[in-house]
């Protein structure tokens, strides 16, 4: 259980790290989400979570990023060390949000995640 905390210095914030990540990074698709990653020089990860105002009311945006930030911090030992991820959910997602659970998306980020280490 040690290892499943979310740690201040494991959040992307500063804009210059954001910028670099969209410079530089690498893109994983599928229909729900983009995942933006690229290397950094430290030994531990950090995310970020970006919701577009089009996806739904406060509510729904702020429930998805839980959900994402959730799934990272319970599987932190799936994503390769020494990376930056800017997280996006997809329009798509908000068309089927309610009739989607924690575990489906919980999937979809893992197996985007895999084609990584790939």
């Amino acid at each position: 259980m040690e290892g499943q905390t979310f740690k201040k210095k494991e959040r992307l914030r500063l804009k210059r790290n954001f910028k670099n990540v969209f410079e530089k990074g690498g893109r994983l698709i599928d229909n729900n989400f983009v995942i933006i990653y690229v290397p950094n020089t430290m030994d531990y990860n950090r995310i970020a979570v970006i919701v577009n105002r089009k996806f739904g009311n406060a509510v729904v945006r702020n429930l998805i990023k839980r959900y994402i930030r959730e799934i990272y911090r319970t599987n932190k030992t799936f994503f390769p060390l020494g990376y930056d991820f800017v997280f996006i959910p997809r329009k798509e997602l908000s068309k089927n949000f309610k009739g989607i659970d924690y575990s489906q998306i919980k999937n979809q980020i893992l197996k985007l995640v895999r084609k990584l280490e790939a």
